[in-house]
């Protein structure tokens, strides 16, 4: 197993992240923890993303290039309105 040398640091918000996961979009449920980071894909770029922002109570719709890293701090992922086929939230 690897060595961690950073393990007992704090981690800043500006700092490498340390864990993806595959967000299931869902019209109803929130995500369990609010993201650093998305990076979406799709057949077609760009695609839409349906988030509702982590200060925020009103879902926005965003217009995101495939492939690229975006710092959203996002509280749900909305199905309705999400276009892209993989939204990976970054932590």
């Amino acid at each position: 197993m690897p060595t961690n040398n950073f393990a007992q640091t704090d981690p800043a918000i500006n700092a490498p992240y340390n864990r993806a996961v595959t967000i299931t979009p869902s019209d109803s449920v929130d995500l369990t923890e609010i993201t650093r980071a998305l990076n979406i894909s799709a057949a077609v770029s760009p695609t839409t993303v349906k988030v509702i922002l982590s200060g925020d109570t009103v879902a926005v719709t965003l217009s995101l290039q495939t492939g690229k890293l975006y710092p959203i701090r996002a509280s749900r992922v909305y199905a309705t309105g999400t276009t892209a086929t993989t939204v990976i939230a970054l932590y």
